[in-house]
């Protein structure tokens, strides 16, 4: 009983403390002083964190006795920020890493065998037995337009190491653009199962499109070396499609993991430009879909002895036909950021576990503003002004 008592007053409070702050800021390259996006913005010696929008902006909330925040980038060094008086808000700049230029590195094993081994140590070293507090969101464009937004907060208990989650949604709310298609849109998101929200954590750590792509003969893999001059490397391995393909779902783009560990650090993939024009039209169910695009990235972070998910995008553009309204291609974006994390074994109640694949399903169900409390990834201005036409 005291157990169960603990865990909930650790879901309920998570991000609750009897005296907090929150920071504001922007992070921006030292040289070029454009914006840099996917910054890791986290407390020291704790597991809050979040990351920084396509304008580099961001927001964290601390206990009020907080010393020193850290800023970590793939392609940066990192830059630990102490906090000063009453500060509320805050501009960051990063300074590149230097690599080591000119420098030859042989490989004795082909780029496939050096991704094969870097999914396999990335999977054995994801934790199970894990409560990732994330924010999610959704939003759903039709032939150009937008007509659904949704977002949360959600718990992600993980149980096993491929990711296979139980989920408990603590907060939501829902945008829809409301005309005479909206039902049917709906279903039609519904019917093809564009994202899922119940495997938005198993997607990354079971690594599917790289599993998908290590499993075919169609593609080339190239291999680059950075090492910083500090000593530290990093491997890239290029994924692109073989020459005189002409297949339908084939991708192209790069995996990143530390040379040291092996541990997958980013992936960024998308469909294969070239071959996008191979896309047909399948039957899945009672709809007729063609897959015009896919884009998958992520972000994984070494922290200390872990090794846990930062964020995870898909998009996708999809051409649906379903019923007599539905003639239309739908444009999602998924992404997922981790907040926080706790190890450990919780007897969650298992009757608020939620089973929907959308979280548009669940509706306006929110007791506070968690969009403007928490640590989520900032909308930028173009989505703030979408989320403004919905109202």
């Amino acid at each position: 009983m005291k157990k169960t008592i603990t865990i909930c007053l650790f879901i309920i409070t998570n991000f609750s403390f009897s005296q907090t702050r929150t920071i504001t800021g922007v992070v921006k390259d030292v040289t070029t002083l454009l914006p840099v996006e996917s910054v890791s913005i986290s407390l020291i010696d704790s597991n809050i964190g979040t990351i920084s929008n396509e304008e580099g902006k961001f927001r964290i909330t601390l206990p009020e006795n907080s010393k020193a925040i850290n800023f970590s980038h793939l392609y940066y060094k990192l830059e630990t920020h102490v906090l000063k008086g009453n500060e509320t808000e805050i501009e960051i700049f990063l300074e590149p890493k230097s690599f080591v230029l000119d420098e030859v590195v042989i490989n004795q094993k082909p780029g496939k065998t050096l991704l094969e081994e870097a999914v396999d140590a990335s999977k054995s070293k994801l934790e199970k037995s894990l409560l990732l507090t994330t924010y999610y969101r959704e939003f759903i464009n039709v032939d150009s337009k937008y007509t659904n937004f949704s977002d949360g907060i959600i718990d992600y208990y993980v149980k096993r190491k491929n990711g296979a989650s139980d989920l408990y949604v603590k907060q939501s709310r829902t945008f829809d653009l409301k005309d005479e298609n909206a039902s049917e849109r709906e279903k039609a998101i519904l019917s093809v199962n564009l994202n899922d929200v119940r495997k938005a954590v198993s997607n990354a750590y079971s690594f599917k499109m790289v599993a998908q792509i290590l499993k075919s003969d169609k593609y080339n893999f190239g291999v680059e070396t950075k090492s910083e001059t500090g000593g530290s490397s990093i491997e890239i391995i290029t994924i692109e499609p073989k020459e005189n393909l002409e297949d339908e779902f084939i991708y192209e783009g790069t995996v990143t993991y530390d040379f040291k560990t092996k541990l997958i650090l980013d992936i960024n993939l998308r469909f294969s430009p070239e071959h996008k024009k191979y896309s047909v039209i399948h039957n899945i169910l009672i709809a007729k879909v063609k897959f015009n695009d896919i884009v998958r990235r992520a972000s994984f972070k070494i922290d200390g002895d872990k090794y846990v998910m930062i964020y995870s995008q898909v998009k996708s553009n999809v051409y649906l036909k379903f019923g007599k309204k539905i003639n239309n291609t739908f444009e999602s974006l998924c992404d997922i950021t981790t907040l926080n994390y706790k190890e450990g074994e919780f007897d969650l109640d298992k009757s608020k576990k939620y089973k929907e694949s959308s979280l548009f399903t669940n509706g306006n169900k929110y007791t506070e503003e968690f969009w403007k409390k928490y640590d989520v990834i900032l909308l930028n201005d173009a989505e703030q002004k979408i989320i403004n036409t919905f109202k």
